[in-house]
């Protein structure tokens, strides 16, 4: 078994991860990646908060560029490594996580996007799996909304909450 450590750094990095897609799957992420770098995309109080993180993270990723979840919440964590130096992202696939991560974390099966939220000592410090809360909590009602990438904030939102609780 391949500690978090050797894991993250065998993962792909976010450019290599989009291009195993098909051209519909990477012309969603450009879509996502377009949206999320709009001015008022993210709002400045968020914003102040990706920046003023602390500490050191790295973001474990299980994911498949087939799966909608992981187009737009993978683009996401991409804008925040690129937004803040002290957030790395990896990505491996589902199968490599179902091989290494699913025993490990007492997982029934891995859902995707799995984000195992590492410390600067490669240590779990919190989890993001498929779609943000407010997602999950809004149900069908919300679902439309979120597929046309109107709830990008929400993703970076829970990410910082688990962040911020990691010091």
């Amino acid at each position: 078994m391949l500690s978090y450590q050797d894991l993250f750094e065998f993962a792909e990095g976010f450019d290599s991860f989009v291009r195993r897609g098909l051209p519909t799957e990477i012309a969603a992420v450009a879509e996502i990646k377009a949206r999320i770098d709009e001015p008022d995309a993210i709002k400045p109080q968020t914003l102040q908060r990706v920046r003023d993180v602390k500490g050191r993270f790295h973001l474990l990723v299980a994911g498949e560029m087939w799966c909608p979840d992981c187009q737009i919440n993978v683009t996401v964590m991409d804008y925040l490594q690129r937004t803040q130096p002290n957030i790395q992202l990896g990505v491996i696939t589902k199968g490599r996580a179902e091989n290494e991560l699913k025993q490990r974390l007492e997982l029934e099966r891995i859902s995707i996007p799995f984000v195992l939220v590492l410390n600067d000592q490669f240590q779990p410090v919190g989890r993001f799996v498929e779609q943000p809360r407010a997602v999950i909590d809004g149900g069908d009602a919300v679902k439309p909304g979120y597929r046309a990438g109107g709830y990008l904030e929400s993703t970076v939102q829970d990410l910082l909450d688990i962040f911020e609780a990691a010091v």
